[in-house]
This record gives C-alpha cells, structure tokens and sequence, in this order.
C-alpha cells in the first residue's frame, strides 16, 4: 500500500514539475526528461524506455521500405503482399486467410507486384522462375518454398528439419507442401527462395 501511494505522488510530482516547466515557456526536452526521470519510479522508466525503443526500430526500418510495401500493396488486391524482393528471394505475406500460395502467386503476378512462370504436375505448381530468375537445372538449383506456418488444424505445414530461411528476424522453415498445397493463413510469411541440393 505504501509502495503504490510513493508511485502516486511519485507520479503526480513529475506531472507538476513537467507542466510548471511548460507553463515557464521551458521547450528543452533535455530538461523535462532529467526533471521527469527523477520523480517518475523505476518501473515506469522502464516501460517509457521500451516504447520508445520500440518506436526508433520501427520507424528506422520504415524509410527503407516503405515505398515498396506501398507501392506493392496498391497494386495488389490486398490479400497477399511482397515485404521483400531480391534476386533469389521473394517474401509474400499473406493479409487473409484465403487460398493457397499458388493462388497468391497468381494475384501479385495480376496485379504486376511480381512476376513468375511455372509449370503444373501431378503435385501441383512446379516454380520454375521468379522475377526474370530461372532454376538453373545444371546446377542444381530449384525454387524452395518455407512459411512460418507451422500447424493448421491438426496438418503440419512446415519443418525446420528440412531447412530454414530467415527473413528479418524471422524463421521461416521449409514447407511442407507445394505451392498449391500450402494454405493462406493471415499473418504468416512465405518466402520462394532459390536453392541447391
């Protein structure tokens, strides 16, 4: 009870102090944080110093990026967006849970977002290029598909077992289905990526 009543006058105190600063015409941030961080308890402080933390990360990573995400966004039908592009790599996010890869693949390809060709099998939508980038069979390579979607009514779509891609902090694992198997949830990310084996 004595703890909560310190954080009360704790806090009513720096809410006087920063508002007689303001009310003496004092704009100086530096001068308000130092009078506020000594009145304001240890816990708060904390919680302040996460959020701002939090914003100066977001808003850092925004000016890179954020001409693509709009750009990408406006052409698409909103359902499915591209986060990153390189020469090996595309990250699709899906907006809705709707339809599977394949049919994403199909509307950012409509809505000039990407561009990719491939072909149909037995299993589905086989990958072949992705943005002007083709598998080169002499060497291996293939257009692997991973998601950070794990399990979907009891189906696992996705193992880390069989390799991971990381995108942005994120563990994307390989998908256990192909394109036309693998589900849209919202939220999720899923990356085609060019590999090797």
């Amino acid at each position: 009870m004595k703890k909560q009543f310190a954080k009360i006058v704790s806090l009513l105190a720096a809410s006087v102090l920063v508002l007689a600063s303001c009310g003496n015409g004092d704009s100086s941030a530096d001068s308000v944080n130092s009078t506020t961080s000594t009145a304001v308890t240890e816990e708060s402080v904390v919680q302040d110093t996460s959020s701002e933390a939090t914003t100066t990360e977001a808003s850092s990573e925004t000016p890179d990026d954020s001409s693509e995400i709009e750009e990408t966004s406006s052409q698409s039908d909103e359902k499915y967006s591209v986060v990153f592009t390189a020469d090996d790599a595309v990250v699709i996010k899906a907006n809705t849970t709707e339809g599977s890869l394949e049919d994403a693949l199909n509307a950012l390809k409509d809505s000039n977002a990407l561009d990719y060709t491939g072909s149909q099998s037995e299993y589905g939508l086989y990958i072949e290029s992705v943005n002007g980038k083709t598998a080169d069979a002499a060497k291996n390579e293939y257009w692997a598909v991973y998601t950070t979607l794990t399990e979907l009514d009891g189906v696992s779509y996705s193992s880390a077992e069989y390799g991971t891609y990381d995108y942005d902090g994120t563990q994307c694992a390989s998908a256990s289905f192909g394109a036309s198997g693998l589900p849209m949830v919202e939220g999720n990310l899923y990356a085609v990526v060019l590999a090797a084996y």
